[in-house]
């Protein structure tokens, strides 16, 4: 068995997770990063540019 065969069907399961509550995880990002964004210290930008493409993948 390889990591093909343990992914099968994952990206199906995140598309759906996405569409279904792709506003959910979007708004719930946000409150975090307003509530413990002054905790990151210097990898603060880093981490905010991560979370900016995460939340572009669930447009």
């Amino acid at each position: 068995m390889g990591l093909g065969d343990s992914l099968g069907g994952l990206g199906d399961k995140v598309n759906k997770l996405k569409e279904e509550h792709g506003d959910q995880i979007n708004e719930t990002v946000d409150n975090l990063q307003e509530e413990h964004g002054d905790k990151l210290g210097k990898h603060s930008e880093k981490v905010n540019d991560a979370v900016d493409r995460g939340q572009e993948f669930l447009k």
